[in-house]
């Protein structure tokens, strides 16, 4: 019987050139730089593989909570984007007809103010920060498979216009996003565990019409279903406007993005008072490809970081904070064991329980959040339960300083559920209903977090049938590694060439001229 995890017939892999290294990244955003600078602070050989060019945008929310600022100041990035200007937002605000809740963020190692950054200008000052911590990025590289040695994954081959080539590596990191690549070369591709989505995501970038005078606070509306996020920007005076809207109105945002702009700022008479007059708009961009996940996310000699393993709902703005977060805890887990592969691939489960662990409250909280429907009254009197004091609460949540259950817990919901039934003109009835359905919630939310275990299958009631991330875009090719002896790069030559002429290196024309000097 053939092992799953191996060739079933190795194919034969012969002149190409093939080099040999520590860890290779295959993405270079958050997940794949934050892994990167500590592999390469410890002296590990990294290279890095994307193919785009940087500066270059990709979708996003784009916003950064004090939990999440601190991971740029750990990497070495945090100076140089505060040098874009951006507005530094100290409080979170919500909006919901009459109801008003204002709170400042909880301070992490001395930050207390969220950034929302566009991730053409981030991105690259993060390929720039795993540059001066040693790793080699190189651009413009397309990652086609995964190369095998022995049932463990030792390896990728990529192409590039001047060719193909191998790298040989202790470590695969697929940090390539949902549409990973290396997931689905490891068999990885398809979730174990994921939820529809039952929201869109529409945004544009815009001159805000308050100037530099805006508040410095990351602003939630909510009106008739909609959900819209108002997130100063960079520079300062600039904002990023989000629409967490119905999946089916990404239809009519794609075919008339202007008015439905329009139309879903006339839902929300405070949203356009706060953003009506706004000039110099970007175009709208949409998705509607949202689905909620969990990937099998190590094996031996991989794994996957950031969207590539795991993806929630965006309302909860965490998704760069845990790419950023656990991208460097697999690098600093890699780099400590990555010479005794054993060592390695316990370390690598074991980090993926620890982000299991980590972000199934967020999970379970983005899956209820993603239900487009008007704020119930049983819903706002939970939230009045927050509304007249700054102190960190609810933005507890979204600055993951606690879990979503430790915050929105049971006295709380008793309070809301009691409130609720004797606000005047509420159909008490109804507001018991709800209880009764979102019980099944609660409970099953939190049995998952504390007693289903690792990998769990177990349906939980927040998680929706329906869902999909698409096809792979092939199966997986289980290619046999190339001959480690075939002729490699001339790797110092290749630095000093790529450093002379460009002053960074991992320039594939530069290395093709190392290669016609062997």
């Amino acid at each position: 019987m053939n092992n799953l995890n191996s060739p079933a017939v190795p194919k034969v892999n012969s002149g190409v050139a093939v080099e040999t290294v520590d860890v290779v990244i295959v993405g270079a955003r958050c997940a794949g730089t934050a892994a990167a600078v500590p592999l390469a602070r410890a002296g590990r050989a990294v290279v890095v593989l994307d193919k785009t060019r940087f500066p270059a945008d990709t979708m996003s929310t784009h916003v950064l909570v004090p939990n999440g600022v601190q991971e740029l100041q750990q990497m070495g990035a945090l100076r140089n984007i505060l040098a874009l200007g951006p507005t530094k937002s100290k409080y979170l605000t919500l909006k919901d007809g009459d109801l008003e809740i204002r709170e400042r963020f909880k301070p992490f190692a001395g930050i207390d103010y969220g950034l929302c950054i566009p991730r053409d200008q981030q991105d690259v000052l993060l390929v720039e920060a795993a540059r001066d911590a040693g790793a080699d990025v190189r651009e413009r590289c397309s990652v086609e498979q995964v190369v095998w040695r022995d049932g463990r994954a030792v390896g990728v081959r990529y192409r590039t216009k001047e060719g193909e080539f191998e790298i040989h590596a202790k470590l695969v990191i697929g940090a390539d996003g949902r549409k990973s690549r290396v997931a689905a070369e490891v068999d990885a591709w398809t979730p174990y565990r994921a939820s529809k989505n039952g929201r869109g995501f529409a945004f544009r970038y815009l001159d805000d019409p308050m100037g530099e005078d805006a508040p410095s606070e990351f602003q939630i509306y909510r009106a008739n279903g909609n959900q819209a996020l108002v997130l100063p920007s960079c520079p300062a005076g600039r904002t990023l406007v989000v629409h967490m809207c119905p999946a089916e109105d990404i239809a009519a945002h794609r075919a008339d993005p202007e008015g439905s702009w329009q139309a879903k700022l006339d839902q929300d008479p405070a949203l356009r008072r706060r953003v009506g007059g706004a000039t110099n708009m970007s175009k709208v961009r949409s998705t509607d490809d949202l689905s909620a996940y969990y990937r099998k996310s190590s094996g031996p000699g991989w794994a996957l970081a950031g969207d590539a393993g795991h993806f929630k709902d965006p309302v909860t703005g965490n998704g760069m904070r845990d790419a950023l977060k656990f991208g460097r805890l697999l690098g600093e887990a890699a780099a400590a064991t990555i010479d005794d592969p054993d060592a390695l691939d316990a370390a690598l489960r074991a980090w993926e329980r620890a982000r299991d662990k980590d972000t199934i409250s967020t999970y379970h909280w983005g899956n209820r959040e993603s239900r487009p429907e008007p704020t119930s009254p049983l819903v706002r009197a939970v939230l009045r339960t927050f509304a007249g004091s700054e102190e960190p609460n609810l933005s507890d949540t979204f600055n993951r300083a606690r879990s979503v259950e430790s915050i929105i817990n049971p006295t709380r919901l008793a309070r809301g559920l009691a409130r609720a039934l004797t606000t005047s003109g509420v159909d008490r009835r109804a507001v018991l209903r709800e209880v009764w359905g979102e019980l099944p919630m609660e409970i099953s939310a939190r049995r998952h977090r504390l007693l289903d275990g690792f990998r769990s299958t177990r349906p939980t009631a927040t998680e929706r049938s329906g869902w999909s991330v698409g096809s792979a875009p092939r199966p997986p090719s289980w290619r046999a590694a190339a001959n480690a002896d075939a002729p490699a790069v001339k790797q110092p030559e290749f630095d000093a060439l790529s450093h002379g002429m460009h002053g960074v290196s991992g320039c594939v024309e530069c290395r093709r001229l190392s290669e016609l000097q062997l």
